[in-house]
């Protein structure tokens, strides 16, 4: 027998399940308006109602106590300054769970789990009309008279820069190009070309030229014959056989 024991297990360990209903409460706190499935929206809203009779009592310990199951900081904040405030004539009932139908494929029942008093319904045709403004090819969104701008701080219009009148171009004045010096290479080379055309154009020069290299040859063969000359000399006499004594 089952006697005693609250609550549904739907199909999960206790530590799985703690953390999806955390996750549940944290999303209706800061969407204010959720769509699941019928069996985990009872749970939720215990969660739920819990957590806004913590954020109503107020305190350090109270926060505490609500900071086990949220952990996000901002809907935290949210919580005890803003939904809680609300319900402050409201003694219980914080939540409402509209039912949708069943969904295609496991025919599980969906509703809408909802705060009570905060407008869900507008909140959802916000959205939807957003969404609609996000898509690909959706016409520009019109700001409604909340976003526009009060009539007292009208908005300055940009100033355009003037568009910049195009400079009358100068006509340059060409300068004489001044002639590179010659380099050194090119300098050697007029050289033997003009060595070359001399020697061409004077006969006595290639006679003079050729009797000079005889004297050159012979004073090499005297060289190399000098050189030679002190090898022999300096060559050690041999010694004679000695004698053999009788």
């Amino acid at each position: 027998m089952r006697h005693l024991k609250s609550g549904r297990k739907l199909g999960m360990p206790k530590s799985h399940r703690d953390s999806m209903l955390a996750n549940l409460a944290t999303s209706i706190l800061d969407k204010e308006r959720i769509i699941t499935t019928l069996a985990k929206a009872k749970e939720a809203r215990s969660v739920v109602e819990r957590l806004i009779t913590f954020g109503k009592k107020g305190g350090l310990n109270s926060i505490r106590h609500a900071g086990k199951t949220i952990t996000d900081k901002t809907i935290l904040h949210k919580l005890f300054t803003d939904i809680a405030p609300s319900f402050k004539d409201r003694e219980g009932g914080y939540t409402r769970i509209i039912k949708l139908g069943e969904r295609k494929g496991d025919n599980a029942l969906l509703v809408i789990i909802e705060l009570t008093d905060r407008g869900g319904e507008e909140i959802a045709r916000l959205r939807k009309k957003q969404r609609k403004s996000a898509l690909p090819g959706a016409p520009a969104r019109v700001p409604s008279k909340m976003e526009k701008t009060p009539a007292g701080k009208a908005e300055k219009p940009v100033k355009t820069k003037a568009a910049d009148k195009p400079k009358e171009e100068k006509p340059k004045a060409e300068k004489p190009k001044a002639e590179k010096p010659k380099t050194a290479k090119v300098k050697a080379a007029a050289s033997e070309e003009g060595a070359s055309g001399n020697a061409e154009g004077s006969p006595e020069k290639k006679v003079s030229a050729a009797p000079q290299a005889a004297p050159q040859a012979e004073t090499h063969e005297e060289k190399t014959k000098t050189k030679k000359a002190p090898k022999a000399e300096a060559e050690k006499p041999k010694k004679a056989p000695k004698e053999k004594k009788k």
